[in-house]
């Protein structure tokens, strides 16, 4: 396995200051006022969203909500303000936050921060299976100087309206599905090609799995994962599928 791009699998711990509170919005000022940071320069991690707010006078419980919030780094924060402007020039009026993701790049000790741009109507910036939002990634890194830098942790990874988020999600519900199938039938499946990132989450999430191995076939942008059972058929196979074909 050798692919690059950022893939999101378990939580990653953050250096910053945590905040309690009844409310998220109540644990972010109590960890600003310790940092002693503006909003705009932090990202903030929702630990957990707490429950009903205390009565007077007593403790807060175990239900509390809790954030850790942790100042942006200037390299971040002069792409954020790169963004911005890129999109201002666009005519696109949209707002460009800071969110961190929840596990490292190979080579990386923290999870990435993730330029998230938010607004009304950005499907165009996320195109036909997000092929305008790689565009826009790579574009900014360019302009930041940073698309061929050898330096762990520059490139910067950028979202629309959390999209990358939720296809990294139906990513890897698609690799345990593929996964239990090939487990039952005791054969291989080839899915179609797919994007760097998309591949390397297919291997992430099977990773763990002792029942199959993956490995990447192919040359770009043909480039395809391919699942191995590594034992005989299980049975219980459901209904078969056409191969080689991606169930979204």
């Amino acid at each position: 396995m050798n692919e690059t791009e950022e893939g999101t699998v378990q939580a990653t711990a953050a250096p910053g200051v945590e905040g309690s509170g009844a409310t998220v919005e109540e644990a972010t000022a109590q960890a600003l006022a310790e940092l002693g940071a503006q909003r705009d320069d932090v990202v903030v991690e929702v630990l957990t969203r707490g429950g009903a707010r205390p009565v007077p006078g007593e403790y807060l419980s175990s239900s509390a909500a809790k954030v850790r919030v942790s100042r942006i780094d200037e390299h971040t924060a002069r792409g954020r303000a790169l963004l911005a402007a890129l999109l201002e020039q666009m005519e696109i009026p949209a707002r460009v936050s800071v969110r961190r993701g929840t596990s490292p790049r190979a080579g990386e000790a923290e999870a990435p921060m993730i330029l998230e741009v938010s607004g009304d109507d950005l499907g165009l910036l996320i195109g036909w299976r997000g092929e305008t939002l790689r565009a826009l990634q790579t574009t900014v890194n360019l302009m930041m100087g940073d698309e061929q830098s050898d330096v762990q942790g520059r490139r910067l990874i950028l979202d629309v309206e959390r999209y990358r988020a939720r296809r990294e999600d139906q990513v890897r519900e698609l690799a345990q599905r593929l996964a239990d199938r090939v487990k039952a039938s005791g054969e291989r499946y080839t899915l179609d090609p797919m994007h760097a990132y998309e591949r390397r989450i297919i291997h992430l999430t099977l990773q763990d799995d002792t029942g199959v191995r993956t490995e990447s076939s192919g040359h770009e942008p043909a480039r395809r994962v391919v699942i191995h059972p590594t034992g005989p058929a299980q049975g219980g196979l459901p209904s078969r599928p056409e191969r080689g074909r991606n169930r979204w």
